[in-house]
């Protein structure tokens, strides 16, 4: 996989669906401030901050602090700052795309 092959626009809404009770999505806005937004039954968890597109020669987005939301059930992991591999319409904490964490790209929202 070609890592520096990145989309021109990578904002918009990313959805993640590897739990079908939750809701669980990430919103890059063009002014360079994200969304991050979970919920399941009545738990509803939210993060803010800002989003770079990686100018390391590697098609990446790096936040400036990141929690993994519905990894352990309704808890997170914080992991400060963080970064997203970009692969065609997919977001992901890995570069190839695979993991069952990753998010898809929205078109209906754009």
């Amino acid at each position: 996989m070609d890592l520096s092959e990145c989309p021109e626009e990578v904002t918009g809404k990313y959805v993640c669906n590897n739990d079908p009770i939750a809701t669980n999505y990430l919103k890059l806005n063009k002014d360079g401030s994200f969304l991050h937004y979970y919920s399941k039954g009545d738990k509803i968890i939210t993060d803010t901050g800002k989003w770079d597109k990686s100018d390391n020669g590697f098609c990446e987005i790096e936040f400036s602090n990141w929690k993994s939301f519905n990894e352990l059930e309704l808890d997170f992991e914080n992991y400060g700052s963080g970064i997203l591999f970009v692969k065609g319409k997919s977001l992901d904490i890995t570069p190839d795309g695979e993991s069952n964490t990753s998010f898809t790209k929205d078109d209906s929202t754009n």
